[in-house]
C-alpha cells in the first residue's frame, strides 16, 4: 500500500497536463501512485494519461469516465486509492519535487490526520504571489483549539489527507464552491493538523477559471453550499460548537466575496440583496461576530461598505485596483 495517493481530475486540460504529471514522478519520495482521472474530455487528455500509464505502470493508473465534473471525478479517484493519505492535484497545476519527501518525513513523526501547506500563485507564467494557512508552523492543532483552521485556504490541494476524513464526506459534482463544502467538514473532522511552512503547490490563475466566469447567476450556488455545510455540521451536531466560525466564514465568502463578485458584473442583480438576506437570516448576528477583527484593512472596508449598500464606491475600489494591476 502505498503512502499517497495523488488524485488529478482531467477535462479539457491537455496543454497544461504534461507538466502537471512530470511534477509528481519527479518527486524525491517514491512510494506514491497518481490516479489520473479523464473525466469524459474531449481533447486529447485521455490519450495522453494512458501513454503515461503504459510508461510508468508501477505509479501511474488511467481512469475513464463519463463527464460528471471536477468533484465527481474526485470522488471516483477516493474511492480507487490505495494510499493512506490523499492529495488533490488540478491538472493545470504542478509541485515542488520536495512535497512528499517533507511530508512523509513529518507523518514519521507525527502520524496527524491533516498536512497543510502553502502555494505559489501564477499568471502568465509569472509568479505573483503566495498563500499560506493562518495556523501556526508545526504546531499540533485541531478546529476546537484553533479557529483558525477554518479561514485559511479554501481549495482541496494544499493539503494531505489521511484517506479516513472521507468516510462521510464527498465532494459535489457540477457546482461552484464545491471546494469550501469539503475543506470545512475536514477541519472539524481532522483530530490533529500540522502545518508545513513552505509552498510546495504551484497554482496557476486563469481566466478560465469559475471565480473569472461572469456568469453573476451561478453565484447563487453559494447559498447552496452554505445550506448544505449548516446542515452537515448539525448533522454531525457540530453546528453549535463551531457557530461562530461558521458566521466568520459565510463573513468572508458569501457576504464579502461573493457580492463583490456579483456587483463587479451587475452591480443591480438580485443577488446582492439576496446575499444580504440570507445573512440576516442565517446569522443574524453576524455584525457582533467575534472573528471580525481577523478581516485585513481592505477586507474591513469593503465589509463596512456593504453594509451601507455602497455599492457605487465598493465597485470604484475594484475598478482602480484592476486599472493598477492589484
Amino acid at each position: 500500500m502505498p503512502t499517497f495517493s495523488l488524485i488529478v481530475p482531467i477535462y479539457k486540460i491537455e496543454q497544461y497536463l504534461p507538466k502537471c504529471i512530470e511534477s509528481v514522478l519527479a518527486q524525491k519520495c517514491r512510494d506514491f501512485e497518481l490516479l489520473l482521472i479523464d473525466d469524459g474530455s474531449p481533447d486529447g487528455s485521455g490519450k495522453l494519461i494512458d501513454d503515461y500509464a503504459t510508461r510508468h505502470p508501477a505509479l501511474i493508473r488511467a481512469i475513464h469516465q463519463p463527464n460528471g465534473g471536477a468533484g465527481a471525478a474526485r470522488n471516483h479517484g477516493i474511492a480507487l486509492a490505495k494510499g493512506e493519505y490523499l492529495l488533490f492535484v488540478d491538472g493545470d497545476d504542478y509541485l515542488d519535487d520536495t512535497l512528499l519527501s517533507d511530508l512523509a518525513t513529518e507523518i514519521e513523526k507525527t502520524h496527524a490526520d491533516l498536512y497543510l501547506f502553502g502555494a505559489h500563485v501564477e499568471k502568465d507564467g509569472v509568479k505573483n504571489g503566495e498563500l499560506h494557512e493562518l495556523v501556526e508552523v508545526r504546531k499540533p492543532c485541531n478546529a476546537a483549539s484553533t479557529p483558525e483552521l477554518f479561514f485559511g485556504i479554501m481549495a482541496p490541494w494544499n493539503r494531505a489527507y489521511k484517506k479516513s476524513l472521507f468516510e462521510n464526506i464527498e465532494f459535489a459534482s457540477r457546482v461552484w464552491y464545491e471546494d469550501i463544502r469539503v475543506v470545512t467538514k475536514v477541519n472539524a473532522m481532522a483530530k490533529t493538523v500540522i502545518r508545513l511552512p513552505q509552498p510546495y503547490y504551484h497554482y496557476l490563475q486563469r481566466e478560465g477559471s469559475a471565480m473569472n466566469n461572469k456568469n453573476s447567476e451561478r453565484n447563487v450556488e453559494i447559498l447552496y453550499a452554505f445550506d448544505d455545510i449548516l446542515s452537515w455540521f448539525r448533522e454531525q451536531k457540530l453546528y453549535d460548537t463551531y457557530r461562530n466560525e461558521l458566521t466568520f466564514l459565510a463573513i468572508e465568502h458569501l457576504l464579502i466575496a461573493a457580492t463583490v463578485r456579483v456587483l463587479q458584473i451587475d452591480r443591480k442583480h438580485h443577488l446582492v440583496n439576496d446575499f444580504r438576506q440570507y445573512m440576516e437570516k442565517k446569522f443574524p448576528d453576524f455584525r457582533e461576530n467575534k472573528h471580525l477583527p481577523l478581516l485585513d484593512k481592505n477586507k474591513r472596508l469593503i465589509y463596512k461598505l456593504l453594509l451601507k449598500k455602497r455599492y457605487r464606491t465598493v465597485n470604484a475600489i475594484f475598478r482602480i485596483k484592476k486599472l493598477l494591476g492589484k
